[in-house]
């Protein structure tokens, strides 16, 4: 009886034993599948929330956005000019000339236009000086300032000059003027009559209509 139960307690044993190292191998492989779970959806999470697709999308409307709100520089191509209106007194002529934006969309003038007199044959006349002022006889002194031109608009400039003779001098006189708009190469040309009786003819900046005195 004793020997059967001390082998019954060797049997007990070695399933003890083979008990506990079936257990402790199932309790080891657990935390290693829990830790590769939980490690994945992190990484993915990261890289779906990178933001680069919607930054450039951001830059590029912004960009187009201030494209559209800043006009150009009036061309000649898309302008007209015509006298619109003279002054005279004590001798001294002023003409008032408008630039029109016959354009569908805004443009922008800035600063003096351009003059020459031509005689007849078309060539300059001599011993003329067109002088760049920012006031005359008629106008008070105005700054140049930046113009903007809706469809139909008008900026407006002086041309003005003295056209007292003397006997012992021949004035000038003109058979054309070339006007070309600030910041541009072509020009209008048109048949008009100014005698600089003393060799000089101011030209003002170009004004937005209403702001000549």
């Amino acid at each position: 009886m004793r020997i059967l139960i001390v082998q019954g307690s060797m049997l007990l044993l070695l399933t003890a034993v083979t008990t506990g190292c079936v257990g402790s191998s199932s309790v080891t492989k657990q935390p290693q599948a829990l830790v590769a779970n939980t490690e994945q959806p992190t990484k993915e999470a990261v890289l779906t929330s990178t933001p680069t697709p919607t930054e450039k999308t951001t830059e590029n409307s912004t960009s187009k956005a201030t494209i559209a709100t800043n006009p150009t520089r009036c061309e000649t191509s898309q302008l007209s000019v015509r006298r619109v209106s003279e002054d005279a007194g004590v001798g001294n002529v002023a003409l008032t000339y408008a630039f029109t934006n016959n354009a569908s969309s805004p443009c922008t003038l800035y600063g003096y236009p351009g003059l020459a007199l031509l005689d007849a044959k078309g060539q300059p006349l001599q011993d003329v000086k067109i002088i760049r002022s920012q006031d005359t006889y008629f106008s008070s002194q105005q700054p140049p300032q930046k113009v903007t031109l809706a469809p139909a608009k008008q900026a407006s400039f002086q041309i003005a000059y003295n056209q007292i003779s003397s006997p012992e001098k021949r004035c000038p006189m003109s058979s054309k003027i070339e006007i070309t708009p600030p910041n541009t190469y072509q020009h209008f040309t048109l048949a008009e009559q100014i005698k600089p009786c003393t060799g000089k003819v101011r030209v003002t900046s170009v004004r937005a209509v209403g702001t000549q005195p």
